[in-house]
């Protein structure tokens, strides 16, 4: 297969879609027409049935150099399917597929209980899926509205990827739902945003049998994880808070820890307890670094401007990292107010801010005086310090005062 040169490819008629790739691309994206968003190689009509085998001719360099060993071609070796077209499971059979990321748009059973695909990424939304897993997925990665997922059949159990899509301000932690198909896993990795709604480390408890942890994210109710009896490894990368975390001691079988960009304090502890586990025995590669204060994950990752319109949160996000600047290195509580008024100015000259994001600027006011190292009372500053322009967050500053004093 030429690069960089138009090629054809027959997915729903001789010749139906004309694309160009560029060297070193091994990914193809396939997109259904007033359903799906964002970038992609070619867009379909909603319920095409896909040519699979369109793809049968298509090689990789390694491929095509050694294309007795793959009869029905290895480019793409990742896909990305926005549809509902089923066929890519049958056309797996005759050809590996390394890599499937799918995203259904209506309810639907799905059955690899023969795909040979080596990694499954399903994105599910608010419609429900039923699926089968086989012996020849090595990995599944289930994200988006888990709740809405049933294992029907599970051969054998794969490593496991789970990423709930979770509220930003709720402040009930997050349960995984119950697979009980799925209790034999070993491997898990668990990923959500650093900053919002916590996961509940209790729901993992219906993996008695992991040996391999890795968590990225806001997690809580660390504690129980002393029940997980046969860790070998454990990794905890971007969280906040490790209140109650077991000590490392806990897992006897333990032989790799890593902590990365974790709260600093109990960060620090955790380094401490590596060095003397290093002490007696042999670990294979642990490390504790990149120790954070818990206003770098607000400043990094809790910004409330995700929902806004695409040029106004890259307006409000620059304005706002400008005025963590100055107020990082204000010496008196006037610079920190002119820091937080220049920024509040920004905000207002924005066109048809709702309600809604006035009320996501007070939060980011709030996260901004946390930023100071004087200390500064959220109260007084509320109540003394306020000038006209920014008399208009004063009520949603109103609500964020109720929750919190500096």
């Amino acid at each position: 297969m030429e690069r960089e040169k138009p090629l054809y490819i027959s997915l729903t008629a001789p010749n139906s879609h004309k694309v160009t790739i560029q060297p070193g691309v091994g990914s193809f994206s396939i997109s259904t027409k007033g359903i799906s968003k964002g970038k992609c190689d070619v867009i379909v009509e909603k319920d095409a049935i896909i040519n699979w085998d369109a793809f049968n001719k298509f090689y990789t360099p390694h491929g095509k150099t050694h294309y007795r060993e793959y009869p029905n071609g290895d480019w793409p070796r990742v896909f990305y399917y926005h549809g509902n077209d089923q066929g890519f499971v049958n056309w797996s059979f005759k050809r590996n597929i390394e890599d499937f990321n799918w995203y259904p748009t209506e309810n639907t059973f799905l059955d690899l209980t023969k795909a040979n695909i080596g990694c499954f990424l399903l994105n599910q939304g608010t419609y429900t899926t039923t699926i089968d897993i086989g012996d020849k997925i090595n990995s599944i990665f289930f994200k988006g509205h888990l709740e809405n997922i049933t294992i029907n059949k599970c051969i054998k159990t794969p490593y496991l990827y789970f990423h709930p899509i979770l509220s930003k301000r709720n402040l009930l932690p997050y349960s995984l739902p119950e697979f009980k198909l799925l209790h034999n896993a070993t491997s898990i990795d668990i990923t959500v945003e650093p900053i919002g709604q916590a996961f509940n480390c209790e729901s993992l408890l219906q993996f008695p049998h992991i040996k391999n942890l890795n968590l990225s994210g806001n997690f809580t109710n660390w504690e129980v994880l002393k029940n997980l009896k046969e860790i070998q490894t454990i990794a905890v990368r971007f969280s906040p808070d490790l209140k109650d975390f077991p000590p490392l001691s806990t897992w006897k079988k333990l032989n790799s820890f890593i902590g990365w960009n974790i709260e600093e304090t109990i960060g620090k502890e955790l380094n401490i307890q590596l060095k003397t586990l290093a002490k007696q025995k042999e670990l294979e590669y642990s490390s504790v670094s990149q120790l954070r204060k818990k206003i770098w994950f607000k400043n990094e990752y809790g910004m409330p401007f995700s929902s806004w319109e695409n040029k106004t949160a890259k307006i409000a996000i620059k304005a706002y990292k400008e005025a963590v600047k100055e107020i990082k290195k204000s010496k008196t509580e006037n610079e920190v107010q002119n820091a937080i008024i220049t920024f509040v100015k920004i905000i207002n000259s924005l066109p048809n801010i709702e309600t809604s994001e006035r009320e996501d600027a007070g939060i980011a006011i709030e996260q901004l005086v946390e930023n100071s190292a004087l200390n500064i009372s959220q109260e007084r500053y509320i109540n003394g310090l306020m000038k006209p322009e920014i008399f208009k967050f004063s009520m949603s500053m109103t609500s964020a005062r109720n929750q919190k004093s500096l």
